[in-house]
């Protein structure tokens, strides 16, 4: 798979432990900023979402959402404003089965 490399983004947790995924896009939802993620070593369809949490001007920090229901709704989210792209891409798998 091919990756967009200005939307790679290093997460580094307090640890110090690091790993690489790809921004794909974010929304607002319950007055906060949410952002999709999918890690760079993904055989599967998983995503990350994370909450943009400004505590530094610096650089950007995302915290970890653990509500489901919220969860739930920005992706819900995500996936009604890429309704019309991902449509067409089922279309495509369904033909080439």
């Amino acid at each position: 798979m091919d990756y967009d490399i200005e939307k790679v983004v290093v997460l580094s947790d307090d640890m110090g432990n690091e790993v690489e995924i790809e921004y794909i896009d974010s929304v607002s939802f319950g007055g906060r900023e949410y952002a999709m993620f999918m890690p760079l070593e993904n055989d599967d369809d998983e995503v990350i979402i994370m909450q943009y949490d400004n505590v530094s001007k610096d650089y950007d920090s995302f915290i970890p959402v653990n509500d489901a229901k919220t969860l739930q709704a920005v992706y819900d989210l995500l996936r009604d404003k890429y309704k019309d792209e991902l449509e067409k891409l089922d279309e495509i798998v369904g033909e080439e089965k």
